[in-house]
């Protein structure tokens, strides 16, 4: 394990009207986390008070956060999972995360014990298969003589040699001596998140079948008039993640996408094949996030998502201004949607 890289994405989740520290999480993007819900409940099925997150770069930092989804896992749901959304960016980079299948190697693992004046630093070793009934994989101690997963190291990321995220803890056991630590892989995230999370490699090639249809439009040569901006330049590239997460945000800005039940209005205007293909997750940002992300499936979907807002907002609002500005930056609209 001599020359890995730093565990960037690492992140600890303080709580409480005196906050401490009550588990781990892993950094996803500049202000989501993923941990586990049993982190963040306070025990009643609620969100513990003063939920803050702080990384290891910079503990004296502390941001504001709270869980915008939730859900069980493994089959009686004796697993669990959360993301949490930050008030402000956090001043760190994401975790690298990493699909690597059923081999077997070294990890680290970095936890937070109660009663332990520091973080512990556990190696370990992924082994065998992945659980075919939980979805789940082992973690072993190495030896007897270091130590071993327990309590304070769920939503730990798995880190690699390379410093890539390869699971989250998600439970331990003792077994005769030996304590066990499970994990849930990275290749069985997208399974289980709501969209939008993951960056597009980790994401599982869709067969011919799944992709949605595309409009015959897209089918057939557009034709190209005096203002088509493809005529005069080369094709813009496609958005990155960050660029997609821009888009998202400015759109949780708009009033009508801000209440679920408008939202479900704005979304059943959408030309019918784009429609379908948008499932309200429920947290703003996530919703927001997919429609960005099914909207750029579809030829002209964004400008079909822009014609929209601008009927239900107006093109006075200073949100739905700020969208369009981006969009347009992004070559995503034309520039010709409201007439301007």
């Amino acid at each position: 394990m001599t020359g890995t890289r730093s565990l960037a994405g690492r992140v600890r989740i303080l709580a409480g009207h005196s906050p401490s520290v009550v588990g781990a999480g892993i950094q996803l993007t500049t202000d989501l986390v993923l941990t586990c819900w049993h982190v963040v409940d306070d025990g009643t099925g609620r969100d513990q008070p003063g939920l803050l997150v702080d990384t290891p770069s910079q503990p004296g930092t502390r941001v504001a956060a709270e869980v915008v989804w939730s859900r069980g896992v493994g089959p009686a749901g004796d697993g669990d999972l959360a993301v949490l959304r930050c008030a402000t960016p956090l001043p760190s980079a994401p975790a690298a995360l990493a699909d690597r299948g059923d081999d077997e190697f070294d990890v680290r693992i970095v936890g937070y014990p109660v009663n332990t004046p520091a973080s512990v630093l556990v190696l370990a070793r992924a082994v065998g298969p992945v659980d075919a009934s939980t979805g789940w994989r082992q973690l072993d101690r190495v030896s007897a003589a270091t130590a071993g997963i327990d309590r304070g190291f769920s939503g730990s990321g798995v880190y690699a040699s390379d410093g890539a995220v390869v699971g989250m803890v998600l439970a331990r056991a003792s077994v005769g001596q030996q304590l066990v630590g499970w994990m849930l892989p990275v290749g069985r995230w997208s399974d289980l998140l709501p969209p939008g999370l993951l960056p597009p490699t980790l994401l599982p090639p869709r067969p011919l079948s799944a992709l949605p249809p595309r409009p015959l439009s897209a089918l057939l040569p557009r034709p190209r008039s005096a203002p088509d901006r493809a005529a005069s330049g080369p094709v813009p590239a496609p958005p990155s993640f960050a660029q997609k997460m821009a888009l998202a945000r400015l759109l949780e800005d708009i009033p009508v996408l801000r209440h679920p039940e408008s939202r479900q209005l704005v979304i059943q205007s959408l030309p019918p094949q784009i429609g379908r293909m948008v499932k309200p997750f429920g947290p703003l940002g996530l919703d927001m996030f997919a429609l960005i992300r099914t909207g750029l499936e579809y030829e002209d979907g964004i400008a079909a998502l822009y014609r929209v807002l601008l009927l239900t907002e107006g093109s006075a609002s200073k949100p739905l201004q700020a969208f369009r500005d981006l969009a347009e930056s992004l070559g995503l609209l034309t520039g010709t949607e409201d007439n301007r």
